[in-house]
This record gives structure tokens, sequence and C-alpha cells, in this order.
């Protein structure tokens, strides 16, 4: 299905359709039980489909409204909350989690407590998991439990030593919700999460006879076999993987996280923070925001989570740059989402830049009077027009990224639109006869070539 928004581009069609015969090749090449898969544009679905079965013995399909746990995407509704918590002022990032749960007291020798800001991040040097084999036996302990257990751990490093996923902190954050808000972790996210973004196919709280929850199943076995996965609850382990959502409810998520509505939630600029790198990977390649993971595909900024379940393996991914995003949910061990994750970008992203590029603007006539070189004992410049844009050039280092002159509402004053630095202006003086006499930039200046000064 594919939503009227870019369905007149001919090459985005085609793409969609390679991505659809390609999918739906490879969940038969890979003997997969059942996918659902879904790219969204600026909050919108614009192309989705369900492919296998939700349930293999009674044939159901998989369709966009399949529920499916959703794991560890639980993680990006949980950082939301803490978030949302710190903007009311309930709690700041740097509280020692002690501050919210007296109970705790896990601390690396000689280092400083473990604040909110390490459970979010995974810097804590918190273990990751619980001291029980939950992932192998699909049995979770109570909170009562994980209380008493995580009281008898040790830290294995100190706080922001090294990034090291952690269950068990997201956990925590839970724990911090329902202390700092007075209501249980899945109550917050019902009423101040998912209800004002109308997501009201998504289960904080899972049934197992839900009759639109999607059967999970084990890796393939010998004769293409897979068995069937019991239904379990995480418990205290709850707000870091015991979601389930649909593709169609995972969509509003998303153009939520694209920016486009749901600020009553997260403001703009919290939101903006959320999916920038708070941690970054020795090798630069990859990142972690707040309760988002970074990382790249070709030359594109993905941010969002996986997520991995006995039964399901799925990703919720968005590159906010481009207002897309692509969701992929499975019913089995052994599905790799991020393979088709990875594959939706390639095929389709160029198309949708292409769609959706506007025309350049055409330049104001009244910017030709500012062309030209311009010096100071610093650089010297150069003033052009470029794709209908006011840009300077320098001279001395050719390769720099020229700076672009987005105009503001003063004549002669533009904001200087360059990475890493400031939102500055920069004025051109003029002189009684109506030529440029001097350049301004952040209170400094420089002359047109050939003026002395």
């Amino acid at each position: 299905m594919t939503i009227p928004l870019l369905t007149d581009k001919a090459d985005l069609a085609t793409a969609l359709d390679i991505l659809d015969k390609w999918v739906a090749h490879q969940v038969e090449q890979r003997h997969q039980p059942g996918l659902a898969i879904g790219v969204v544009y600026d909050g919108a679905l614009l192309w989705g489909a369900g492919y296998g079965f939700a349930d293999m013995e009674t044939g159901a399909p998989v369709t966009l409204d399949t529920r499916f746990r959703i794991a560890s995407i639980t993680k990006t509704f949980t950082a939301t909350a803490i978030l949302q918590l710190r903007d009311a002022g309930a709690l700041s990032l740097d509280d020692p989690v002690s501050r919210h749960l007296d109970w705790f007291d896990l601390r690396y020798r000689d280092a400083p407590a473990v604040t909110i800001r390490n459970l979010l991040t995974h810097t804590a040097g918190l273990p990751r998991d619980s001291v029980n084999p939950m992932w192998t036996e699909c049995e979770a302990p109570s909170w009562a439990a994980f209380v008493a257990d995580t009281q008898a751990r040790k830290a294995t490093r100190p706080p922001y030593e090294k990034f090291a996923y952690s269950n068990l902190g997201y956990s925590l954050l839970g724990g911090i919700i329902a202390a700092a808000s007075g209501q249980p972790w899945a109550d917050y996210l019902q009423r101040h999460v998912l209800d004002p973004l109308g997501m009201s196919e998504t289960r904080p709280l899972p049934s197992a006879d839900d009759p639109l929850l999607a059967i999970g199943y084990t890796r393939e076995k010998a004769g293409y076999q897979r068995a069937v996965l019991p239904f379990w609850l995480m418990n205290g382990f709850e707000a870091s993987a015991n979601f389930a959502s649909s593709v169609n409810d995972l969509v509003k998520y998303a153009g939520f996280h694209l920016g486009g509505s749901g600020h009553d939630v997260l403001s703009a600029h919290t939101l903006a923070d959320m999916h920038r790198v708070h941690w970054l990977d020795d090798g630069w390649k990859s990142g972690y925001g707040l309760g988002m993971g970074l990382y790249r595909i070709k030359d594109w900024v993905i941010s969002g989570h996986g997520g991995g379940y006995p039964g399901y393996l799925t990703d919720f991914t968005i590159c906010r740059a481009h207002k897309t995003g692509v969701i992929v949910l499975t019913n089995s061990l052994g599905s790799d989402p991020h393979s088709y994750v990875k594959e939706a970008y390639k095929i389709v992203l160029p198309e949708i830049i292409k769609a959706t590029a506007e025309a350049p603007p055409e330049a104001r006539p009244e910017w030709k009077q500012y062309l030209g070189e311009y010096e100071s004992d610093w650089a010297r410049g150069k003033v052009i027009i470029r794709g209908g844009k006011l840009q300077v050039i320098n001279l001395d280092d050719i390769d720099a990224p020229a700076v672009t002159l987005e105009p503001t509402e003063e004549e002669g004053v533009f904001t200087l639109c360059e990475a890493g630095q400031s939102n500055e202006t920069l004025r051109f003086e003029l002189d009684a006869d109506g030529n440029v006499a001097r350049m301004w930039e952040r209170g400094e200046y420089s002359i047109p070539v050939g003026k002395g000064r």
C-alpha cells in the first residue's frame, strides 16, 4: 500500500516496487515465518507490507496491524519518559540514581556515583542482565527480586569509562520513572507518551491472549523446522524490553521522532538532543544518544534502536535529515532485521531525496552589489552567488566548505551558516555612493580588494 504523497514520482514508485520484491524474496529464501516493514516519510506511511505468517499453524498472515514484541525498542519509550520528567523538573539527568531509588548503592571503588545520564547512555559500568538465565529460560524476576539481586551485585567499571549495554540500567530507569512520577512505569508511559501520540495499538504490558500478537519462533533448525517460544513478560526488567507494537502504530512514533508532531510529549529541542551523539565509539563509526543508537548508512546519519526478544527481532530507525524512517518487525530469531533496514535505505532514500528536492531559490537582484573579493590581514575571500544562494568562499583554503549567507529582515545583514560556528551575522557596509566599503563579520571587517583602508 502507498500514500498519495509521492506516488506520482515514477522512480520512487519503482524503488518501492524493487524493495517489495526483494523483501518477499529474502523472506522466502531465509524461510522466515513472518515480517512486517514500513517506510515512513514526514510522519506518514509511504509504503508498507506484511510477509509470511503471524501464526504458522493457523496460517494467519502478517499485516501492518500485527503486533510483535519489539523488545529493546522499549528503551526509546523509557528514555522519552525520563526526558519528559527532566523537562518537567521532576529530576535531573545528573542526579545520582540513589536520589530516586534509595536502595541503590552500586558504586565502583573510588568512582563517582552512577547517574541517570549514565543509565541513559549505557555508561554506568553496570552488568548487562539478570543474575538468572532469563533469556534462556524465558522467565524474568519480579521487581522485588530485581531489587534484591541488584543490591547484591557489583559495578563492573567506573562511570563513563566505556559504553557497555545494560538492560539492568534501563530497568533502573523504569523504577526512577515510577519514583519521580508516583505512577507505575507502564501507567506513566500509557498516559504521558502513548495516549498523546495516539498509539492505541501499542502495549507496554502485552497479553498472551492478544489475537493480533504474532507467535514468536526459534532459529531455523534441521529440516527448516522452527519451534514456538513461550509468551512471557519482563517483570522487573520491563522498562528495558517489554513493549509490543505494530508497524502502523510505530509509524505514529516515527512521525513524533521526525519532529512532525508530539511537541506536547517532548519539545523539539529535547527531541533533537535525544538523537544527538552523547557517546562516540572508539572508531568514530557509531554512537549512542539518549535512548537512541546512531550510525551511518552511506552518508546518512541513522538513529533508532533494534530489539531482540525470544521469538522476535526488530528494528526502528529514522533519518531525521531526510524525514524518513524504516521499521522492520519479525517473529523469529535469526531473521536479521537490520539487513532489511539497510537495503531499504539504500534502495529508497536516494529516490525520496530526489523526489522531494526543492527547486533552487532565485537569488535576489540586490545581492549583485555584494559580489567580489574581500581581504584582511588574516584572509582573502570571495562573495559569490551559487545555487541561488549568496556564499563566501575562502581563497586561502579553497577546499574549505563555502559559507552560506542567509538573509535576515535587515537589508545587507545575513546570518552566517557555517559548521562549528554560532549563528552570528555578516553585514555589508555601504559608502555614500552605495558601494560596499566594508564586510563586517563577527565584529571584524575586511575590505573590497583594491580599496585602501
